[in-house]
């Protein structure tokens, strides 16, 4: 769905920029110390058996559970590259190995434990602590020298990384000063932020600001637990009637392709998408004021309830190549949002006519080349907008099991097979 152009400019001002910028920040895992805290930043310190094995769990979780990102960027340090390495050989993609994005540098104190130091510089110690902001170790840095590498190294960077996703694999005080720099938090707040080893944080960055998705995720948390299913490694869910799915993402994803090769193999029907319909039938988007616009999202929404309640009633099931909660996303995307009380029961609406479905396929943005066809928008950025929208609608009101996050998959043979393996309507 393109954007309108007839909006006035200072509605069209007020629209969140298409072009974000996803970071996924993860920490390494934990470091063999002896036994002892230490002061470490630029030491190279080699991993615990315990830091391998949430590395190892980082790594899964990365490649089965996020999109594919354009590259990993690492910190150069051992502890980093342990867990970056097989992160891009796993994914595919490149790797870049970056100094400036290693731990604060603790000079003098380097790899030695804080006991030790105690007694060697006493108040030196005590006066690091009462302004760790500002107090540097001899020859080190302050957290605040810390905090300006990392903005300095986003302010270089963020031109060339703009508009696409990144895996950045770095420490825990890199992530602290990326926290504050992003959300206009003081660093002398830092501490507040604690993501945990092998962990992961997500921040949505456009001109518009910045959005904080995740903070210091368990990666080794969100693996499967018993009786519980991520969504990519959910078991089949095994029917006995004909399915009811529903497909979502952005244009250029290929849900009409697969949703028409499912209805096909398992003789029900196919639901197309209202708003391509229109388009085709010669619908002007440019033609229609802002609440024609916010009117019609209402009608497609509408209309596809009413042909998945009607597909049931004579089929027992449908494979739509929209979800109702995608029509959700649309209303927050266009900004239809100023009248709460509708917006609250839109998202009610959209999330109740969700249950019906069996599942809901969520197809990955970026593996499939956005063509041009006179009637979707050709800006590959605007349809990422929508695209990060509706995963974090998809992600917060479909239960893990229902909600089936389709990797990297190219070709419809392969991705039939992969929502088959998941899907099992009665034989």
């Amino acid at each position: 769905m393109s954007q309108p152009t007839s909006y006035d400019r200072v509605t069209s001002a007020a629209m969140v920029s298409p072009e974000v910028t996803e970071l996924h920040l993860f920490r390494h895992g934990k470091v063999d110390v002896g036994g002892r805290r230490r002061a470490y930043g630029h030491t190279d310190l080699h991993l615990s058996e315990k830091g391998r094995v949430t590395n190892g769990a980082a790594v899964e979780f990365a490649t089965t559970r996020l999109p594919l990102p354009a590259g990993v960027i690492s910190s150069d340090l051992g502890r980093c590259r342990a867990l970056a390495e097989p992160l891009a050989e796993a994914l595919g993609v490149p790797l870049e190995l970056d100094p400036r994005l290693r731990e604060q540098h603790m000079g003098a104190w380097e790899n030695q434990a804080w006991e030790d130091l105690q007694h060697r510089y006493g108040t030196a110690i005590n006066d690091y602590w009462s302004d760790y902001l500002n107090t540097a170790p001899d020859g080190g840095e302050s957290f605040a020298d810390l905090g300006a590498r990392v903005a300095e190294w986003w302010r270089l960077r963020e031109p060339e990384l703009r508009g696409r996703r990144w895996f950045v694999v770095t420490h825990v005080g890199v992530i602290r000063s990326f926290a504050c720099h992003f959300l206009g938090v003081p660093l002398g707040d830092a501490l507040r932020f604690a993501p945990t080893h092998g962990s992961h944080t997500h921040f949505l960055l456009a001109e518009a600001g910045a959005t904080c998705a995740t903070m210091g995720e368990r990666t080794d948390a969100a693996r499967p637990r018993t009786g519980v299913a991520t969504p990519s490694q959910s078991p089949a869910r095994r029917l006995d009637r004909p399915p009811r799915l529903a497909l979502s993402g952005s244009a250029g994803t290929g849900k009409t392709t697969l949703a028409r090769a499912l209805a096909e193999r398992w003789g029900v029907p196919y639901l197309d998408e209202g708003m391509r319909r229109r388009l085709e039938a010669g619908l002007d988007l440019h033609s229609l004021t802002p609440e024609e616009f916010r009117q019609l999202n209402l009608d497609l929404r509408d209309e596809q309830s009413q042909r998945e309640q009607e597909a049931i009633r004579t089929h027992g099931g449908f494979v739509s190549d929209r979800s109702a909660l995608d029509y959700a996303a649309f209303w927050l995307v266009y900004r239809f949002v100023d009248d709460e009380a509708v917006t609250e029961q839109v998202m009610r609406a959209a999330v109740e006519q969700a249950l019906a479905y069996d599942a809901v396929v969520l197809l990955p943005w970026g593996v499939l080349p956005l063509v041009a066809d006179g009637v979707r928008s050709p800006n590959r950025w605007r349809q990422r907008h929508y695209q990060a929208t509706v995963e974090g609608l998809l992600r917060r009101e479909v239960e893990p099991g229902r909600l089936l996050e389709m990797p990297a998959i190219d070709g419809l043979s392969a991705r039939m097979q992969w929502v088959e393996a998941r899907v099992r309507p009665p034989t």
